[in-house]
């Protein structure tokens, strides 16, 4: 009689034991399916780090001197020539367009406003301001300025001026971004950094009351020195239908550059002003 009745309750404990079991099984499986992937939160750094990065940055660069592929479109037609190209802090840039044979074919110096233009073959000599030239340029200088041209060139940008910002995290393009507004609410620049080390990538300048957009993008970041420096910087206008694309090919970073070269003076046989 103990026996059966140890060998009962050994069976109810038994089928207890299996049934508590499949229920715990099912719900296990059940919260599984309908449990979702948490993806971790982006830390997002001080829009204020960004800004200190780019003006140190910034800082690091103050003169640039070499060769230069240059693709683009002017005038309607797309084009591909050499360029010898020297920068200084804050605003002079030597612009020399190499020809087949090495020569130079049209030399551009800008100095602040000032401005020189020498075209050898077409006898064609101007001295004046980028505000007051007609000779039409591939980069419009009288909109965008010498300093901010400058600033581009030497893989850099300048920031306006604001009185807020917001920055966040691009997932599509590993990015963050921060905007910066102007106090009027005129202007706005967007500028697209990498996250791993803060690289400029892109800045984009929307100044609706001149109804103007200036986007200039950074890439193919290289080891100069002891700088990292984008050898290839893209500017575009979106009310233009001109873009520049610059490939630096062989270039010196902070060297000392004489303020004479940024002065063109005119050739004794060249009567035209």
């Amino acid at each position: 009689m103990k026996t059966g009745q140890l060998s009962a309750v050994s069976c109810q404990q038994l089928l207890f034991t299996i049934i508590h079991s499949s229920l715990f099984t099912v719900l296990l499986i059940t919260g599984c399916a309908a449990r979702q992937e948490i993806k971790p939160s982006k830390t997002l750094p001080a829009a204020g780090e960004i800004i200190r990065h780019i003006e140190e940055r910034r800082g690091k660069v103050y003169s640039l001197k070499g060769m230069a592929n240059i693709k683009g479109t002017y005038n309607g037609k797309d084009s591909n020539f050499k360029e010898v190209l020297v920068v200084k802090r804050p605003s002079k840039i030597r612009a020399e367009t190499v020809g087949l044979f090495g020569n130079p074919v049209f030399t551009l110096a800008l100095d602040g406003p000032a401005l020189s233009i020498y075209k050898p073959e077409e006898n064609i000599f101007y001295k004046g301001s980028i505000s007051s030239h007609e000779i039409r340029l591939p980069i419009p200088l009288n909109e965008l300025g010498g300093e901010e041209l400058a600033n581009i060139l030497l893989g850099g940008i300048s920031l306006i001026e604001y009185s807020n910002n917001n920055i966040e995290f691009s997932e599509a393009k590993n990015s963050y971004i921060l905007t910066l507004r102007s106090p009027d609410g005129f202007k706005k620049q967007i500028i697209t950094t990498d996250t791993r080390n803060l690289r400029l990538k892109k800045s984009e300048t929307i100044d609706d009351e001149r109804r103007m957009t200036l986007s200039a993008t950074f890439d193919n970041y290289q080891d100069i020195g002891s700088l990292s420096f984008p050898k290839e910087i893209k500017i575009q206008f979106s009310n233009r239908p001109d873009t520049l694309q610059i490939n630096y090919e062989d270039i010196d970073l902070n060297t000392d550059l004489p303020d004479e070269l940024f002065v063109l003076t005119p050739p004794e046989s060249n009567n035209k002003q």
